[in-house]
């Protein structure tokens, strides 16, 4: 029996900075209209197309599939596949951020905004998986990562009698599922939740249900265009 796929691509830039980040950036929407050209050329169409509940997972999914001419291509939606709560994880470990103004107060007209933020995000992301605020994060790591598996180990058994599924979904999602297929320690996730590229593919072989990885954080169809501008993570 041939393994089926499940091709997990994580959302384009998302819109840092701005008052709403679940959007796609001008950056992000082209990435993923690459995405579904690269496709167009060398892809076949999925059994079936998956995507979280999040507006950048829909813009995502959309732009892309547009680009591969199926737009009329279903698109099914699953809330198991968004991301855990960045506002949750980030306020339980500091709290003074609870009102974003104080966020944006903190960032603004630094030109490492982006650095400044890596490192408290990172901080706080750690504190998560660690259970430093014990029973008061509205989803624990733990709770984030059963979910996760739960909604691959349904997506793989549908796999499996459809051939191939891709799935839109975000960083967090597909960093679990490589710790699954990979036995990754908790110590070590975050060194591959940071490295996950906007736009990239990663994909696992499923058979009979069980994940295997074969490949992680692909961009081809961004560096064909020689622009490093679209090389992002965030």
């Amino acid at each position: 029996m041939n393994a089926g796929r499940v091709i997990l691509v994580r959302h384009g830039q998302a819109s840092f900075g701005s008052k709403n980040y679940d959007r796609l950036s001008p950056v992000g929407v082209r990435q993923s209209q690459l995405l579904g050209q690269w496709w167009a050329r060398y892809g076949q169409p999925p059994g079936t197309v998956v995507c979280g509940t999040l507006e950048r997972h829909r813009e995502t999914a959309r732009a892309c599939l547009e680009a591969w001419g199926l737009a009329s291509l279903p698109l099914q939606e699953d809330a198991a596949l968004n991301e855990f709560d960045h506002h949750d994880v980030l306020t339980r470990y500091a709290p003074n951020l609870a009102d974003p103004e104080e966020l944006a107060n903190l960032l603004a007209g630094r030109v490492d905004a982006h650095r400044v933020f890596q490192r408290l995000f990172a901080d706080a992301v750690t504190a998560w998986i660690n259970d430093e605020q014990a029973g008061l994060y509205k989803e624990s790591w733990q709770a984030f990562n059963a979910r996760c598996a739960d909604v691959l180990t349904r997506i793989a058994n549908r796999c499996d009698a459809d051939g191939s599924v891709i799935v839109f979904t975000s960083g967090g999602p597909i960093g679990s599922a490589l710790q699954s297929a990979l036995s990754i320690p908790d110590s070590k996730v975050l060194d591959v939740y940071w490295a996950i590229r906007n736009a990239s593919i990663t994909t696992l072989e499923s058979r009979r249900g069980r994940l295997t990885a074969s490949a992680f954080n692909v961009v081809s169809h961004l560096e064909a265009v020689n622009d490093a501008s679209l090389i992002t993570y965030r």
